[in-house]
């Protein structure tokens, strides 16, 4: 009974180790780029009713979520965060797309820049909790 508890507890931190080199290891650029969203995001909404700013702030935003993707989109087991930076600059990108077909109301602004940094947040919280 005591060789099967023993090679039990064996294999499972034998399982943890491979887990953990398998991890994708913290990456402080990635983490400062989301942060930056994060921050860009928070500080966009608070200027929605001024339609040139938001404008601006869409595009900037726009193209910093793609920087992102792009960053990200290489890392090895990375899976679940490339996805959702992809995700995040779609939303970005239509946010950016809409001040240029339309007059974006100040309601709309706020909700999308809202939920960038909503998604930025739980991207941040998924970065700085990776094992450096």
């Amino acid at each position: 009974m005591k060789k099967i508890l023993l090679s039990l507890v064996v294999l499972l931190s034998g399982c943890t180790v491979v887990d953990a080199y398998l991890m994708t290891k913290y990456d402080p650029n990635e983490y400062q780029m989301i942060t930056d969203i994060r921050s860009k995001a928070r500080q966009s909404k608070a200027q929605c009713d001024d339609f040139n700013v938001s404008k601006i702030n869409s595009s900037i935003t726009a193209y910093s979520t793609q920087l992102f993707a792009l960053y990200s989109e290489h890392i090895p087991r990375n899976k679940d965060l490339i996805e959702g930076s992809q995700a995040l600059n779609v939303v970005a990108q239509g946010l950016s797309d809409q001040y240029k077909n339309t007059k974006v109301s100040p309601a709309f602004c706020k909700i999308k820049f809202e939920s960038i940094e909503t998604s930025a947040e739980k991207m941040q919280i998924v970065i700085g909790r990776r094992p450096r």
